[in-house]
């Protein structure tokens, strides 16, 4: 099992309440799995989608998808806050395309939101990754 599969299972396991079931398959990757983000109150506050990249890229994870409940509110903060720090737990490379989907609720544009992935540590423009970072003892 890579790192990036570990991780993916990881993060799909920590919320009882999850459907169990996936949205996808890309070629290159395994399942596309879906679920509600809880916050340490166990409140949910957003949906998230990862996937495990193939063999070829042991340490990738792709984020399919990440959204907030109430944008605006920090709550994707947390969420980008959380996968990171799990992913330097687990030496893994975050990888997402940023682009803006408009919902109603979304008031970022894609600049902006390729501006809010640098905060947290993403290279690139559209196609965006961040490298683990690791902890000092």
């Amino acid at each position: 099992m890579t790192r990036a599969t570990q991780y993916v299972n990881h993060m799909y396991s920590l919320y009882d309440g999850r459907a169990a079931v996936t949205v996808g398959v890309n070629i290159d990757s395994d399942s596309i799995h879906p679920f509600v983000f809880e916050d340490t109150c166990k409140v949910p506050i957003g949906l998230i989608a990862l996937s495990a990249d193939g063999v070829t890229k042991p340490t990738d994870v792709d984020i399919y998808h990440i959204s907030a409940f109430m944008p605006g509110k920090g709550q994707g903060t947390q969420i980008i806050k959380f996968l990171c720090d799990s992913a330097d737990e687990y030496s893994v490379r975050l990888c997402v395309q940023a682009e803006a989907l408009h919902n109603g609720n979304q008031t970022m544009t894609t600049p902006e939101l390729v501006d809010w992935y640098h905060k947290f540590g993403f290279t690139g423009n559209r196609l965006m990754q961040r490298e683990p970072v690791a902890k000092l003892n």
